[in-house]
């Protein structure tokens, strides 16, 4: 891709790039009605940082000059919209003052007078982001071709990633200075910015193209096609995926993903794995929850959900891992002494798995699943009479739970009642017809009563879910899964 030089008399933005038309109401901006161009820089600093109750005024564009009284409230606005997202700059009491009265002299439309007042508040406090900022801006007003203004704006750049309008002011100014390779790492710089904000992309394109950098500009062009059509295939599988259209959402998914997308970092991925989960592709969810959080450490929410999947798919010792690194922190996550307490049972270590499914109850007394899970260890223990009691307790405040039935059925078998066991393992199939355990189960009790029929077809049903991998993984989280097909 080559970068060439392009006669350029005017300055100024390109024509089509235009500032943010914006009405500010209660929380985030939102456009104003009429009036409106389509090729508007984003109402937000491109990080999610709003800018601060105005309404800008067009940018001039090449050859048309624009009246001082409209250039100062814009640039007023403009100017001072990162100054109203963030904290007031931290400057001595001398440079407070000096940045003070510089913005009053450009308030006032005496640009030289603010100009030279912003260089007393640079000396007063050397290398202070808002005042480097600010008189790059200031300068970059008076001449945009300005080396100043340029050092400056690189200067800032790095503390303001996110500004409006700055990353395509020092664009400008390059081009129109003919530093073609400063241009061209400037947009390399802008990579993420530009695959988050198709907006600020398109503006980026504009510039290039009032520059004759027509390679570059194709080039992105490119680029943005592939990130929109990436995100509508995106959002086809998320459509897909809640209308429970498995295959067609997992080939959407596919086809974003070859196109990069979602961003590894971006909170699209965090509903990725969410839409993986809900169509019990447990170990593809596990990666997309495990991509986002290298991003965002903290959402316990979806370390929660990763530590399920590594449940569900028997990465036990993973869950484990998970499990206990959510315990330690407050407030506790609900459920995570109930699966901490579960994956301890299934890694064999049944005499520590108790102490956490008391200390879910403890949390929620009402916790159905932590008492069936209790009633399974008092079983495993020979304490019949405990199980039978703690049994009572969940089906009490949730009689359609269907682990609840196959304990009892495992007690009843125990205690010859072979009858009622094979009704107790029917309704917990009843409950949750894709359950295998609870068919093998079944079979024994029928082979037990005589009936080798049934016994082998309830066999036979256990063998065929029993291979699914997701129906493993639902069965162990005990979730719904799909009826069993013949």
């Amino acid at each position: 891709m080559k970068w060439v030089s392009w006669p350029q008399a005017g300055r100024g933005f390109p024509l089509g790039v235009q500032a943010s038309r914006l009405r500010w109401g209660k929380g985030r901006p939102r456009p104003v009605r009429g009036g409106g161009n389509m090729n508007c820089v984003n109402g937000s600093d491109g990080a999610g940082t709003p800018r601060p109750r105005a309404q800008a005024r067009r940018l001039h564009s090449q050859g048309e000059p624009v009246r001082p009284c409209a250039r100062v409230c814009f640039l007023l606005v403009l100017l001072l919209s990162p100054l109203f997202a963030q904290d007031r700059p931290a400057l001595t009491p001398q440079a407070a003052q000096l940045f003070n009265s510089a913005v009053d002299a450009f308030r006032a439309g005496k640009l030289d007078t603010a100009i030279e007042r912003m260089r007393q508040a640079e000396k007063a406090a050397p290398g202070q982001p808002d005042v480097t900022l600010y008189l790059g801006l200031f300068l970059y007003e008076q001449a945009n071709d300005s080396a100043e203004a340029q050092r400056h704006l690189e200067a800032a750049l790095p503390r303001f990633p996110g500004h409006p309008d700055l990353p395509l002011k020092l664009l400008n100014s390059y081009l129109l200075t003919g530093k073609y390779d400063r241009a061209a790492q400037l947009v390399s710089s802008l990579k993420s910015r530009l695959e988050q904000d198709p907006r600020f992309g398109f503006n980026v394109i504009y510039t290039l193209v009032h520059y004759g950098q027509l390679g570059p500009a194709q080039a992105e062009l490119t680029e943005q096609s592939r990130r929109l059509q990436a995100e509508v295939q995106f959002l086809g599988g998320l459509i897909a995926a809640n209308s429970g259209q498995k295959a067609e959402a997992l080939g959407l998914f596919e086809k974003a993903q070859q196109n990069a997308f979602p961003p590894p970092s971006s909170r699209q991925t965090a509903l990725l794995a969410d839409a993986l989960f809900q169509l019990q592709e447990y170990r593809r969810a596990a990666e997309s929850y495990e991509v986002y959080l290298k991003h965002y450490p903290n959402e316990r929410l979806y370390a929660f959900r990763a530590a399920l999947c590594h449940y569900g798919i028997a990465d036990f010792q993973k869950a484990k891992q998970g499990f206990e690194q959510l315990l330690v922190q407050t407030p506790p996550t609900p459920e995570v002494n109930y699966y901490l307490g579960a994956t301890l049972i299934e890694l064999k270590q049944v005499a520590e798995a108790g102490a956490y499914f008391q200390a879910e109850l403890k949390q929620n007394p009402r916790s159905f699943k932590a008492l069936t899970k209790l009633a399974y260890l008092s079983y495993l223990e020979g304490e019949d009479e405990q199980c039978q009691q703690r049994l009572a307790k969940s089906l009490a405040l949730n009689p359609d739970w269907f682990e609840s039935h196959v304990v009892s059925g495992l007690l009843q078998t125990r205690q010859g009642q072979n009858e009622q066991a094979i009704r107790s393992f029917e309704k917990a199939i009843a409950q949750e017809p894709g359950y295998p355990k609870a068919y093998y189960q079944l079979s024994i009790a029928y082979k037990r009563a005589g009936n080798d029929a049934k016994a082998q077809a309830a066999l036979e049903t256990y063998n065929r879910l029993q291979s699914a991998e997701t129906v493993r993984a639902a069965e162990a989280l005990g979730m719904p899964v799909a009826k069993e097909q013949r």
